[in-house]
């Protein structure tokens, strides 16, 4: 519930942090950065990480996190198999990067479309790691690496 109300305040003051020339996620972050990537991170597991390209996130995160902060008509798309291609900022590398966000055949859902290449290889990402995606509420996702195996 915390994150509900962290993201509505984020609703109101993103459009001032905008015409400051700031990113609403720098105000999230600002706020409580540990609790806030508590609830959106993921260790990454071997399918995560071996040749199936794509990362598979929590149903219940994808649901509690996200869906319910979209539009209605956006959700739905995310739940379709064809899902929604979005941006991603990685916050550790200040990189840009697109991936899709869809429900597989499992019912869970996925991040797809160039996951292996623009995170796990060019991250050097391994099974046991646990990143963390944050929705911006309004249209693009943030990645960031919270902690490697072995360090």
């Amino acid at each position: 519930m915390q994150n509900y109300y962290l993201l509505l305040l984020v609703a109101l003051l993103d459009k001032i942090y905008i015409m400051a020339g700031l990113r609403p996620i720098d105000l999230v972050l600002s706020l409580d950065q540990e609790s806030y990537w508590r609830n959106s991170t993921k260790e990454l597991t071997k399918c995560d990480v071996d040749g199936s390209c794509r990362l598979l996130w929590p149903t219940q995160q994808v649901e509690g996190e996200v869906l319910r902060c979209m539009d209605q008509g956006l959700a739905e798309r995310c739940r379709s198999n064809d899902g929604v291609r979005f941006e991603v900022e990685d916050l550790d590398t200040n990189t840009k990067h697109h991936l899709v966000l869809k429900r597989w055949v499992t019912n869970s859902f996925v991040f797809t479309t160039n996951w292996k290449r623009d995170f796990v290889d060019r991250r050097k990402l391994v099974q046991g790691d646990v990143v963390g995606l944050l929705w911006d509420g309004h249209s693009k996702f943030y990645f960031s690496l919270r902690r490697q195996v072995g360090k």
